[in-house]
């Protein structure tokens, strides 16, 4: 019990001095890659320097909704140089006046939230996570099934979204019997059946409808438990094309991440409160709630308002809804309950 004691005061003393920040990859852009020819003796500064507008163009691109990149991009390159906290060369290669250099760029992240704040911009919590994706592909009135959708073989052709791991079904005759018993009504039919099998929390039905020129999409997105529609039309001149395909998946994508992010957005200026009422089995998993806290990317800040051998009462200050809270705590080793009107956090099994 001493030896609990004394854990809890150091634990106290630094959560209480200090704000906790989660040190994931929101602020990091991993492997960006720059490469041309050598003409000067100055290469790696002038290649770094492009691969910190890169590095920044990413972050933008990954956490700030498309409404407001514009500004972003346009700023100068002393302005983007002002948020790098430092970086670090993974690979550099100079050979027969080929040039290449990749770099892994951290960014000051409260420099940048300052900056967000003071365009009265907020970002989403973004982070690596997987998104299932089901395309379905409706050629007049003719379902395309996976071995003749185009959709399907090309979705991850491309990488645009370094963050986003785009996760495709297998081929399941039953769900393919489901999907042609209701093809012409999938719009307004529940799909859940169709992704409820991954255990993967963010997902998106993309029903593909082509009529002459015409191609109609509809998004159906379940955003961990949050419900998103989204119609977008495209005019097709040749879809045979792959590189209209390829066009039309890149839309969608973005589409799609952008219904993410408006779901998880993070407003700065902004704090909340939450107490939690934490369960306690031992020191050891009082310090491992502890370090997963200090991981969970929407806290700010925390401090122990009190605890005994079997609970403890952490307030927690975060940005954005408590349901993004709730959902990076669960991804965070924990299982978190509101009732008697208290929230009610321990570690999962």
């Amino acid at each position: 019990m001493k030896k609990f004691v004394i854990l809890f005061l150091i634990i106290l003393f630094f959560s209480k001095t200090q704000n906790v920040f989660a040190t994931n990859s929101l602020f990091t852009v991993d492997n960006i890659e720059v490469n041309g020819t050598t003409k000067t003796s100055n290469n790696r500064q002038k290649y770094l320097n492009l691969a910190f507008k890169k590095g920044f163009q990413k972050l933008v691109t990954a956490i700030i909704k498309r409404e407001d990149q514009k500004d972003l991009l346009s700023i100068d390159l002393r302005k983007i140089k002002s948020f790098v906290s430092s970086y670090k060369i993974v690979e550099e290669k100079n050979f027969n006046n080929n040039y290449s250099l990749k770099i892994n760029l951290y960014f000051n992240r409260k420099l940048f939230e300052n900056f967000l704040i003071n365009k009265n911009i907020s970002y989403s919590e973004m982070k690596k996570f997987d998104m299932l994706v089901y395309p379905i592909f409706i050629k007049g009135s003719e379902l395309q099934v996976i071995s003749k959708n185009k959709f399907f073989e090309e979705w991850n052709s491309s990488s645009i979204y370094d963050n986003v791991n785009f996760v495709l079904p297998l081929q399941n005759l039953d769900d393919i019997n489901f999907i042609k018993e209701n093809l012409s009504k999938l719009e307004e039919t529940d799909l859940s059946r169709l992704v409820d099998n991954y255990n993967i929390r963010n997902s998106t039905v993309v029903i593909l409808r082509l009529n002459k020129k015409k191609l109609d999409v509809f998004l159906k997105s379940n955003l961990a438990g949050v419900k998103k529609n989204k119609k977008i039309d495209f005019k097709v001149d040749n879809l045979e094309d792959e590189m209209v395909r390829s066009d039309i998946i890149s839309n969608i994508k973005l589409y799609t991440v952008e219904l993410w992010k408006e779901q998880n957005l993070i407003d700065i200026a902004a704090p909340s409160y939450l107490t939690l009422n934490v369960k306690i089995k031992n020191k050891d998993s009082f310090k491992k709630i502890i370090d997963n806290i200090k991981k969970v990317n929407s806290v700010d800040s925390f401090f122990i308002e009190g605890f005994d051998v079997s609970s403890a009462k952490i307030k927690v200050k975060f940005y954005g809804k408590v349901k993004s809270l709730q959902n990076n705590l669960v991804e965070n080793g924990f299982e978190v309950q509101f009732s008697n009107e208290q929230w009610n956090l321990k570690l999962s099994k």
